[in-house]
């Protein structure tokens, strides 16, 4: 579908997404009637007064209901396709795009797009970072900061933007086609927004559907979700892997060596161990970004200074600060399983592991397994508290010899007040919840924002970093 025959176009959810996207369609179609609806009848007054001040029409609530005459929907990410406008757009045959469609209409920018189950926001700011440290102009946005709609609005036409592509706003693309799309992995996510495992990978392959031979399709050999699937579309096919870093380690190489192929021959990059970010994950994260970076033309020397000293992003694997010797780590990220499985790798010493918030329909009993070895307590809180302990026990019974131990608490605050009283020097804290945090907190930033604070208040007097 193309955009010239619109009359009237409706944006759903007026959220981050929804409220660029309003205005991005007021500016660059002019005479289209902009519809903006929300189903939430708390939202601000500010917001509609901004949207009304463009010229949108603004109706929210119970009395939000699609117009007479509607030609498009364009729908915010966080609109779940049970929505009553999301049903009665169906029952009309209206076309439904995401805002990620609509913005990268208006978009003339070359785009990298990163998408997989973990790791997205790490490899999108690192990748974006690499291009800046390159002198290559950049712009972040998508599913992190900011919406691709406000750049399609503000960013100069000569910068790569780099997105975070989640698969809510994949799973309504027709046209949209980046330059370069990388898929990091692929393990349940989100199983109760899309009915299943099944429906889920589809969303997130269709970042691929659209690619052409001159574009590049960068994938993990490394991981068996990926592997498993057949890419779709005609993209130019890279792989990135750290098999010869395990190699060069077995070899005797210092750290193991990351290097990247460029017209067919061996580019050295750097050692394994001088990454700035911790844990294997984070290694296959570092190879994608650098394999994104140089694909729009960041040369390697430039790349591998930026991989020894990126920081790394909030509420991933973050030191919240060291009190009595014991450190505490901020992962409130890690909002499924396979997360926190990936954080685990990150430390060898004695981890407290609290787990725990609002479940997404997967099992935890791989996860009750992983902690063997690895983990000396699990503090479980929050809605999914009593199906982690289940998963826990039966592991206990399965295994008792080597089943992790573990306390069910009610909250965050109680879980670092269990841990301040029985962790020693050299413990690590780690809060990496592989759950939702919806049960407490609006967001998985305001978790890790409260952990923070109370790491703060607890080591106030006390020793600490």
């Amino acid at each position: 579908m193309e955009l010239d025959g619109v009359g009237t176009l409706v944006v759903l959810g007026l959220g981050r997404s929804g409220r660029p996207a309003v205005r991005l369609a007021l500016e660059r179609l002019p005479g289209v009637r902009v519809v903006a609806l929300d189903e939430d009848a708390e939202l601000g007054a500010d917001v509609r007064a901004e949207l009304e001040g463009v010229g949108a029409e603004v109706v929210t609530g119970p009395r939000a209901a699609l117009p007479g005459g509607a030609d498009l929907v364009v729908k915010s990410p966080g609109v779940p396709g049970v929505s009553r406008l999301v049903e009665a757009a169906l029952a009309r045959g209206l076309p439904i795009w995401s805002e990620v469609e609509f913005a990268a209409r208006f978009l003339p920018n070359r785009l990298i797009g990163i998408t997989g189950t973990n790791g997205k926001t790490t490899t999108t700011a690192l990748t974006g970072r690499i291009l800046e440290d390159a002198r290559v102009p950049a712009a972040i946005g998508g599913n992190i900061g900011v919406a691709l709609a406000q750049l399609a609005l503000d960013a100069d036409p000569a910068a790569v933007v780099v997105a975070e592509l989640s698969s809510f706003q994949l799973e309504h693309v027709e046209a949209f086609r980046p330059d370069v799309a990388v898929l990091l992995n692929l393990t349940e996510d989100h199983l109760d927004r899309h009915g299943g495992y099944a429906g889920y990978a589809a969303a997130k392959l269709r970042i691929f559907e659209n690619q052409l031979p001159g574009d590049v399709a960068l994938l993990n050999a490394d991981d068996p979700g990926t592997r498993a699937e057949a890419i779709p579309g005609r993209g130019r096919r890279g792989w990135f892997s750290t098999g010869d870093v395990a190699a060069d380690q077995a070899a005797g190489v210092t750290g193991g060596r990351l290097w990247l192929a460029a017209d067919g021959e061996r580019v050295d990059l750097c050692r394994a161990d001088e990454l700035s970010l911790r844990g294997e994950h984070n290694l296959q994260n570092s190879l994608a970004a650098a394999a994104a970076a140089a694909a729009v033309g960041a040369p390697p020397p430039s790349i591998a200074a930026t991989l020894r000293t990126f920081a790394p992003v909030a509420h991933r694997l973050q030191v919240a600060g060291v009190v009595d010797g014991v450190t505490y780590v901020n992962d409130s990220k890690a909002t499924n399983v396979d997360a926190t499985l990936k954080a685990l790798t990150a430390y060898s010493g004695p981890v407290v592991l609290v787990l725990g918030g609002r479940g997404k329909g997967s099992s935890f009993d791989e996860l009750a397994a992983a902690c063997e070895g690895r983990v000396r307590r699990v503090l479980l809180i929050g809605e999914a508290g009593e199906e982690l302990e289940q998963s826990f026990r039966r592991r206990a019974a399965a295994a008792p010899a080597t089943a992790v131990p573990y306390e069910t608490l009610p909250d965050l605050a109680a879980a670092v007040a269990w841990a301040a009283a029985h962790t020693r020097p050299g413990d690590v804290v780690l809060l990496s919840p592989a759950c939702a945090s919806f049960d407490q907190y609006r967001s998985y930033e305001r978790r890790g924002e409260h952990f923070m604070e109370l790491v703060e208040k607890l080591g106030a007097g006390r020793t600490s970093t």
